[in-house]
């Protein structure tokens, strides 16, 4: 069975109904296959179960254990299969703790993260949000309240071809996401007084929330090669609604400790000289710029990233756009100027 023909079955079921099989079908993508044998634990009781599975051929068997009002463990167990007669599958929803669930017979099953379920679903309840399915992911870590407000808060314009809609040194005052069409990015060198094109974006694509988050003026021109539509939200709606639940931060102390688990990498979003002046040890050399130039290409998009600046103003920026390509990052509070531990320099 494929992606296409699980996404329809799957959206037959009440669990699944509400989501465009878009949706559906980047879950699924998110989803590897799994094969289990006889006996084998999908789940430890520890962990319990977070994910929804969805068993595709063989059996599984649930175990649920709670606490009665005697004090005693009380265990209760259930088998699923697929009904061959049925969908051609099985789900079996994310309940949480005290659940362990194994394979009673050769099994093939997929896990589709509870928690990315949930948002999607929240999603779902807010009617029609407009926004293209790529752009998700900047709202994902956005409350939902937020999220209603900032689609009522949202306009809808008309642009056209050769339209700039931002320009370079200008103070900001909106974010923008592309609805449909075209917009080149144009960067001039502070030094040399260069111009280059930076990039082209098309529907899905946010910009403009570099000058909302860094309180300065625009980064970049961006202007349109085609007729399009975008959606703009003003800043102060941008730094009520949008912005805290955008940039995540951390304090030195957690995130030396993050480093030193290995649990999270470093990145150094200030510009090559600063680096070689003084950086923290570990750190990835990624130019804010160059960020905004070469988005997730730039960095492997699966660990997790503390990323800092000196300050925190930038490294705040790259958060946001880290986190708008799906990427897992987190800002470094104060930067490199509050930072108490080791730093490192670039002999001369």
């Amino acid at each position: 069975m494929d992606h296409g023909e699980l996404a329809k079955r799957l959206g037959a079921t009440t669990m699944f109904s509400r989501l465009p099989q878009g949706q559906l079908l980047a879950l699924l993508e998110r989803s590897p296959r799994r094969q289990a044998g006889a006996g084998q634990w999908l789940t430890g009781e520890a962990c319990g179960l977070r994910d929804h599975l969805v068993l595709l051929a063989g059996e599984l068997e649930v175990q649920r254990t709670w606490t009665g009002r005697d004090g005693r463990e009380q265990v209760s167990a259930r088998r699923i299969a697929v009904n061959a007669d049925g969908p051609g599958l099985s789900l079996l929803s994310a309940a949480g703790s005290g659940m362990r669930v194994r394979a009673c017979a050769s099994s093939e099953w997929l896990a589709i993260d509870g928690e990315a379920l949930d948002g999607l679903l929240g999603w779902s309840h807010l009617g029609d949000h407009r926004l293209p399915l790529k752009h998700l992911n900047v709202f994902h870590k956005v409350p939902l309240e937020n999220l209603q407000a900032v689609f009522e808060r949202m306009t809808e314009r008309a642009v056209e071809s050769g339209e700039t809609i931002v320009a370079q040194g200008e103070p900001g005052d909106a974010y923008y996401v592309i609805l449909s069409g075209e917009a080149e990015v144009w960067v001039t060198d502070p030094f040399t007084d260069e111009t280059s094109r930076a990039t082209v974006l098309g529907a899905g694509d946010g910009f403009g929330e570099e000058a909302l988050l860094l309180e300065g003026n625009r980064t970049a021109t961006v202007t349109m090669i085609s007729p399009g539509r975008l959606l703009v939200l003003g800043q102060p709606d941008f730094d009520r609604l949008l912005k805290p639940g955008m940039v995540a931060e951390v304090d030195a102390a957690a995130a030396r400790d993050l480093l030193e688990r290995g649990a999270a990498k470093l990145i150094d979003c200030r510009y090559e000289m600063e680096y070689e002046e003084g950086r923290i040890p570990g750190a990835q050399l990624v130019p804010l710029d160059r960020l905004r130039r070469e988005g997730v290409f730039t960095v492997d998009p699966q660990p997790r990233y503390i990323v800092y600046c000196r300050s925190g103003r930038r490294s705040r920026a790259a958060v946001f756009l880290l986190r708008e390509r799906g990427v897992q990052a987190v800002s470094l509070t104060g930067g490199i100027r509050e930072w108490p531990y080791e730093v490192e320099s670039t002999p001369p």
